[in-house]
C-alpha cells in the first residue's frame, strides 16, 4: 500500500509516465509477495499460539509437525520371493583355478604349472627312458589339485609341451592336503637331508654361490 500511495502521490508532481516502463509494473509483483509473507507469518505465528497453549493443557501433547520430525519412516518392506534367494555366479568360479596355469591374469610374470613341469622334464638328463617313464607317473598333489577337471586340465597342458602321441599319465595323491607335509617330514628325518641343504646362515655368508655347490642352476 505504501507503494500506491507514493505512486499516487508522485502523479501530481508532474506528467503521468506510471506504466510506460517495464520496470513500473514490477511493482505489483513485489506488494503481491509482501502480502504472502505476511500472511504467512501471521500463520505461523497462530500454529506457535495454539501448540503453546495445548502444551498448558496437555504437557504431552506434540504438534504434527514436530512429530513427523520425532518419528522415524517405518521401512520399507515387500515379501521375499524365489529370486530373492538365487545366487547368480558367473565366470569368476572358473576364472580361479586357471590363475594356477595363466598367473598373468593376475599380473604376475611367471610360467603357469604345466609348463613349469614341461621346463623341468627338459632339464633332465638326455635319457629318453627316464623322461618316459617319469612322464607316465607324475604325481599331483597339494590341496589345489581337488579342483573339479584339474588333472584333465594339466595334462592337456603338459601334452602340448610333448612331442606328439608322447605317453603321459599323471595320478593324484591318496591324500591331497597332507601328502605333500608327509613327504617333507620324510626327507627332512633322512640321513640325506642335511647333504642337500643348508642354513640361512650359509646363503647369507656365500649366496648364490651355494646352488652351484649343490649343482642347481635355476634358469628356464
Amino acid at each position: 500500500m505504501r507503494l500506491l500511495a507514493s505512486a499516487a502521490f508522485d502523479r501530481g508532481k508532474g506528467e503521468d509516465t506510471f506504466g510506460m516502463r517495464d520496470e513500473d509494473w514490477l511493482v505489483y509483483n513485489k506488494m503481491s509477495k509482501d502480502n504472502d509473507d505476511d500472511s504467512n507469518d501471521d500463520d505461523e505465528s497462530e500454529l506457535v499460539r495454539i501448540a503453546s497453549k495445548l502444551q498448558e493443557i496437555d504437557p504431552t501433547f506434540v504438534s504434527k509437525s514436530e512429530a513427523v520430525q520425532l518419528t522415524p519412516e517405518p521401512p520399507k518392506v515387500r515379501p521375499l520371493t524365489a529370486e530373492d534367494y538365487k545366487i547368480a555366479i558367473g565366470i569368476e568360479r572358473f576364472r580361479c583355478p586357471e590363475v594356477l596355469f595363466q598367473p598373468g591374469m593376475i599380473g604376475i610374470d611367471q610360467a603357469g604349472i604345466d609348463e613349469m613341469v614341461s621346463i623341468s622334464l627338459r632339464r633332465l638328463m638326455e635319457d629318453e627312458s627316464v623322461k618316459e617313464r617319469l612322464c607316465q607317473s607324475i604325481l599331483v598333489t597339494g590341496g589345489s589339485s581337488l579342483f573339479p577337471g584339474m588333472i584333465p586340465r594339466l595334462e592337456s597342458g603338459i601334452r602340448q609341451y610333448r612331442p606328439y602321441l608322447a605317453p603321459l599319465k599323471l595320478v593324484r595323491a591318496a591324500d591331497p592336503i597332507l601328502d605333500t607335509w608327509r613327504g617333507a617330514a620324510a626327507f627332512a628325518a633322512s640321513s640325506k637331508f642335511g647333504k642337500q641343504t643348508f642354513s640361512l646362515a650359509d646363503y647369507r655368508e656365500h649366496g648364490e654361490n651355494l646352488f652351484h655347490r649343490y649343482n642347481i642352476v635355476y634358469s628356464l
